[in-house]
């Protein structure tokens, strides 16, 4: 059941996952979809994940996406960094989750969610960051460039106005321009990456049109605590959807580890 919380003045949608048969001593895993995504096109990604996991899950529509409030004005080039500084952390207090929560981030979610946990280092648990920004590539502005055309001439905006309704051309545009903006040119987050304490598993498709394998190479190298990855051949920008599978199984794994850590945390304070 979509729900939605009033945030910074905006309406957010969001929804549960796997809430009546999850384990209740266990983190929350919190989904962050890609720059053009939402909750519906996660599809059953995050319900597959909380079951193997035995978790619960909670995914939001960023504003001006899916369900949530359309967007009126041109976003800052500071935008994911005001997500998760400012957006993130209130959702979360008003839903209840003032404990220790696991990430899962898709591109621009990923980014935030590396962000949070730079941020609010008791708050992340662990992070998978999957497909996540951390710097401009030549290859990201050639995607962005490629995705505009496709949404002008090749059918894109037609599909994305399934998911997005009337949200569809300001979501889009507002997104786009900010990448190709001269402003974002140097755009990194490398500086805050040593900040992050929490343990990261960060995963790239090694045919990914928006980035490279840098872009994991930089984060686990650049993290302060433990951090892995995982480079997935014959894989786009979006492994969870195209090596489903591999995506889960790493995953899973991956966070299974912390449940016992977290509760310890949490019980301690």
């Amino acid at each position: 059941m979509i729900k939605h919380v009033k945030v910074g003045g905006h309406s957010i949608a969001y929804q549960w996952v796997n809430n009546d048969s999850c384990d209740p001593e266990k983190p929350v895993i919190v989904f962050l979809h890609e720059g053009l995504g939402c909750m519906k096109l996660w599809k059953d990604f995050p319900l597959s994940l909380c079951r193997m996991t035995g978790c619960r899950g909670l995914m939001y529509d960023r504003y001006g996406y899916g369900n949530s409030d359309k967007i009126e004005e041109q976003r800052e080039n500071d935008f994911l960094y005001h997500e998760a500084a400012s957006v993130l952390p209130v959702i979360l207090d008003k839903l209840g989750l003032q404990e220790q929560v696991l990430l899962f981030g898709h591109s621009d979610g990923g980014t935030i969610s590396l962000i949070f946990s730079a941020l609010y280092p008791d708050r992340a648990a662990a992070i998978v960051a999957e497909a996540s920004h951390i710097f401009m590539e030549p290859v990201t502005l050639d995607g962005i460039k490629q995705v505009i055309h496709e949404y002008k001439h090749k059918g894109l905006r037609d599909k994305l106005l399934k998911y997005h309704g009337d949200n569809t051309d300001s979501m889009f545009y507002s997104w786009a321009n900010v990448w190709i903006s001269e402003e974002t040119a140097g755009w990194s987050i490398e500086l805050i990456l040593p900040e992050i304490t929490a343990p990261v598993f960060a995963i790239q498709g090694e045919d990914d049109n928006y980035g490279t394998v840098l872009q994991t190479e930089t984060i686990t190298s650049g993290v302060k605590g433990y951090s892995g990855f995982l480079h997935i051949p014959d894989c786009g920008h979006i492994p969870h959807h195209e090596q489903r599978d591999i995506v889960l199984k790493h995953s899973a794994a991956f966070f299974a580890p912390q449940f016992e850590l977290v509760n310890a945390r949490n019980v301690t304070g």
